[in-house]
């Protein structure tokens, strides 16, 4: 009876490891993300039951000569997590998404394997600040028009021998003037009678950086802008 009771309380923390996944996958969810509600909910209670398999589940097999690792499992399991997270990562025109989610879901792994092991307050408390980051810190979070970004922007544009620099230095003045953006690299070069201009910029406005094909309507020379 008494060893019930003990697998009842081990079900209870896998339980609790499940709910504070699901907080956490809720929000993922939430913003339309590719892991939401139940891989963080499954991650949560399988990281949970390794960490009580890690720690109680050799008990009966330990003696004088048999000697566990309770830790082997638990390392185990945060190397494994390693394949779902890189699998919600996308690059797309060179632009990286999906970082975010695929930290939160690490940061799950470690939530159930807190409270598996019994460290409910560091458990709940972890859940908590791993939510308030992605809804204050995210790209579309209520703080996110402090956090700046890195965007890359591509333009190509057709010149005459006495315009070669006109486009790019006024590209470069609206960058810097509307967008407040810090140009990090600027590079360009010619092709045929085209100049291929490349910038990387870092600003916080950058959901606001497609009103640049407004500019691009001002020159027609601009044959392609790319974000």
């Amino acid at each position: 009876m008494a060893y019930l009771i003990q697998q009842l309380e081990w079900m209870a923390r896998i339980l609790l490891a499940g709910l504070c996944g699901g907080l956490i996958g809720y929000e993922r969810e939430s913003r339309k993300k590719t892991a939401g509600l139940r891989t963080h909910v499954i991650v949560a209670v399988s990281s949970a039951l390794m960490i009580v398999l890690s720690k109680y589940g050799f008990q009966d097999v330990v003696g004088q000569y048999v000697r566990v690792d309770p830790s082997r499992i638990a390392s185990g399991t945060v190397a494994a997590i390693g394949f779902l997270g890189s699998g919600v990562i996308f690059s797309r025109n060179k632009n990286v998404s999906g970082i975010t989610t695929s930290a939160g879901i690490w940061a799950t792994v470690g939530v159930g394997m807190a409270v598996g092991a019994g460290l409910y307050v560091i458990g709940i408390c972890t859940s908590a600040i791993v939510i308030l980051v992605e809804i204050f810190l995210g790209r579309q979070g209520k703080l996110s028009h402090i956090i700046k970004d890195i965007y890359e922007i591509e333009v190509e544009y057709a010149f005459t021998s006495g315009e070669i620099g006109e486009v790019s230095a006024a590209l470069q003045k609206e960058l810097e003037e509307t967008y407040q953006c810090r140009i990090l690299k600027f590079r360009t070069r010619k092709k045929g009678n085209h100049i291929h201009l490349e910038l990387l910029v870092r600003t916080a406005q950058g959901k606001e950086l497609y009103h640049l094909a407004e500019f691009a309507e001002q020159y027609p020379e601009i044959k392609k802008l790319t974000i």
